[in-house]
């Protein structure tokens, strides 16, 4: 290791490595709260603390606009210049919301920095958003003729598909878990006859596909005859059905619906500790941070394939509510499944870490 500062050799920009990167992980505040939906801000905080951990100077960033970030931008470059300290390195903008023009003006302004706008989302969710599509298109073409703006995403499928539809190399920045708030004395193993509490958390879109995850439950509480609840989120339903999902449930004995409202991200990491298992059965997905959280937890989880990190024998057809519950019962009765969802998932993350480290310490941009 060189004794040497950092500005005291060539910048990061014309030498990468390691230690002379610094990231912002950029997201929009909606809200400017820690609730668990604001699973953007969850995703960037967590991955920034991967980064740290893993020796690379990250820092997850809140901002209400475009005018924001290069407010705060200009404020970051000026202090690390004044105290002779690294200055930012890249600026990794977590979902398509900054608009093209704002985005060139930025990368004009900061012509050492490299502009990664990131895709949160698998291409099939995408479909809920047109202007997203359009924004990551353009930024693929610039991609293409700039030197310090980039297109990439959190899942290697968008990544895939981006790469060949769009003729450039798109990136791959994965979603990290920290791996550090995960405890082995939390497993816990479900007995037949005793109440059964399951969760099915995330915002209520169609293609979280909720009502399937439901229809699940509700062959768990009439095959397994036992009390069963079904804790849900509540209060943002954004296209999905609660009342449909009410009248799948209607008159299904021994069978609650309990609905808990979004909560700080540590409440709702207690709550899900008191589950003894999960659905996330959603049609596309990029990651899945509920599927880590219960994991983290010693919580095991039915998930679709779309979740493609988890144990193979973890997934079902997500449209096929009797086979979502064979899974169930089959999880319910394992004692080795918190520890294989560890396994799983420390694999995700020590995967992701190699794509960062490779992406910050080579000439990207």
């Amino acid at each position: 290791m060189s004794s040497y500062s950092p500005l005291e050799r060539r910048p990061h920009h014309l030498a990468p490595r390691l230690e002379t990167a610094r990231v912002a992980l950029v997201c929009r505040d909606f809200s400017g709260g820690t609730e668990s939906h604001v699973g953007l801000r969850i995703s960037a905080d967590y991955t920034a603390k991967t980064l740290r951990q893993n020796g690379i100077w990250a820092e997850a960033w809140s901002v209400k606009s475009a005018e924001d970030l290069i407010k705060r931008l200009r404020l970051t470059h000026a202090t690390a210049v004044g105290q002779n300290d690294v200055r930012p390195s890249h600026v990794v903008i977590s979902a398509p919301w900054v608009e093209p023009k704002d985005l060139i003006a930025m990368a004009e302004e900061f012509q050492e920095i490299v502009f990664l706008v990131v895709s949160h989302s698998s291409v099939g969710f995408l479909s809920a958003d047109p202007h997203a599509i359009k924004i990551l298109r353009e930024v693929a073409d610039m991609h293409m003729m700039s030197h310090n703006i980039l297109v990439g995403g959190n899942s290697k499928k968008f990544v895939d598909w981006a790469t060949e539809t769009w003729g450039v190399h798109a990136i791959f920045a994965p979603n990290l878990y920290d791996m550090s708030e995960i405890f082995q004395h939390r497993d816990r193993n479900w007995q037949p006859g005793t109440l059964l509490r399951l969760g099915l958390f995330g915002a209520n879109r169609p293609l979280k596909n909720h009502i399937g995850g439901a229809a699940a439950a509700a062959e768990l509480a009439m095959k397994l005859g036992t009390p069963v609840e079904l804790h849900m989120s509540s209060g943002r339903n954004e296209g999905g059905s609660m009342a449909a999902i009410n009248e799948m449930l209607s008159g299904i004995p021994n069978l609650t619906l309990k609905q808990s409202g979004w909560l700080p991200w540590p409440a709702f990491r207690r709550l899900v500790r008191t589950m003894d298992l999960i659905f996330q059965v959603s049609y596309t997905e990029s990651f899945n941070v509920v599927s880590a959280d219960a994991i983290a937890e010693g919580v095991p989880v039915v998930a679709s394939d779309a979740i493609d990190w988890v144990p193979d024998w973890w997934k079902a057809q997500s449209d096929v509510p009797r086979d979502l519950a064979r899974v169930a019962e089959r999880l319910l009765r394992d004692p080795t499944t918190s520890h294989q969802g560890r396994q799983a998932l420390t694999a995700y993350v020590a995967d992701g870490i190699s794509a960062w480290k490779q992406f910050l310490g080579t000439l990207s941009a």
